[in-house]
């Protein structure tokens, strides 16, 4: 009888604590009072998966936008104020008195006031995309949903989150049905050429996303996230298709002129017969967009498979 009681006790004294806690990167993070009314969010893609919660009306600042250069010339993205070029300064984020700061990277929180630690002790509740989480899986799509599973109970729109992940499911399941049949295209990411050819190898989302269009990553039997691969190395590859991000440090067009002038790389199938395809950096992140992306990019694949 007392052991029932005490584990009647046990499991009734438990349940506030896992009510007021979320899950976060192996972490449990204490959980705002109410639903947060002033939103900062860290990097473009973090701010774009907000966005598609409808959280719009409390976002008061974005910063490190990768692919908007307009939203820097107008001082807004879709309606919320630019903080900050790239990380805002500690006393700028303190300044918009957040109540939630979402960051898309792992580099958006800091070592000192900045924190997650800091944070919190100073009642502001964060929460980084599990996809930027240390020793985080290769399920990035699994990411996406616990992101929105997270994220829209926080919000208080868990319904809309729901919405967003059967919606990418769909999305996902289509891009399957329409990938050109027989053998995959392979396809090289040039993610960056300011300090070499930059890609990603089988850790980095762009395989999964590839997977999901149809298509092989290259560079995927590389169990590494970041990948610099030489011109040698590139031509021996000769991929079917080369993707490239369109970022505002490297973008498309610049990257599109050093494979077309390079003498080396211009001699690749992929460029003499103009098979590139140009992608916003950030819809090379995993967000609720992924699903879309991954059928956008089957339809183009499907336009360019090989006879």
């Amino acid at each position: 009888m007392r052991r029932t009681l005490l584990l009647s006790l046990a499991l009734c004294c438990g349940t506030p604590a896992l009510a007021d806690s979320y899950r976060n990167c192996g972490q449990d993070w204490q959980r705002p009072a109410a639903a947060p009314a002033r939103i900062v969010a860290l990097n473009q893609h973090a701010a774009d998966l907000l966005l598609a919660l409808g959280a719009g009306p409390s976002m008061v600042g974005v910063a490190y936008l990768d692919d908007n250069g307009a939203a820097y010339k107008q001082g807004r993205y879709q309606g919320v104020p630019v903080i900050a070029r790239e990380y805002p300064a500690s006393e700028v984020l303190y300044a918009q008195r957040p109540d939630l700061v979402v960051g898309g990277f792992a580099t958006a929180f800091g070592d000192g006031i900045t924190s997650r630690s800091r944070l919190a002790g100073n009642g502001i509740v964060t929460y980084l995309l599990e996809s930027a989480c240390n020793g985080h899986s290769l399920d990035y799509y699994g990411h996406v949903r616990r992101d929105l599973t997270v994220l829209g109970e926080l919000l208080g729109r868990q319904a809309r989150a729901q919405a967003l992940i059967e919606a990418m499911e769909t999305d996902l399941a289509q891009a399957r049905a329409i990938a050109p049949s027989g053998k995959p295209l392979s396809v090289f990411y040039l993610d960056s050429e300011v300090r070499g050819l930059d890609s990603e190898g089988g850790r980095g989302f762009v395989t999964p996303l590839l997977a999901a269009a149809g298509a092989r990553n290259v560079l995927a039997g590389i169990d590494q996230y970041r990948v610099t691969i030489n011109r040698e190395a590139l031509l021996s590859s000769d991929p079917d298709v080369i993707l490239l991000a369109d970022a505002l440090w490297s973008p498309a067009s610049r990257k599109r002129q050093l494979l077309t002038r390079d003498p080396v790389l211009s001699s690749l199938r992929a460029v003499r017969e103009n098979r590139m395809i140009d992608i916003p950096f950030t819809q090379l992140m995993p967000t609720p967009a992924s699903g879309r992306v991954a059928l956008e990019l089957a339809r183009q694949l499907r336009g360019m498979a090989v006879p």
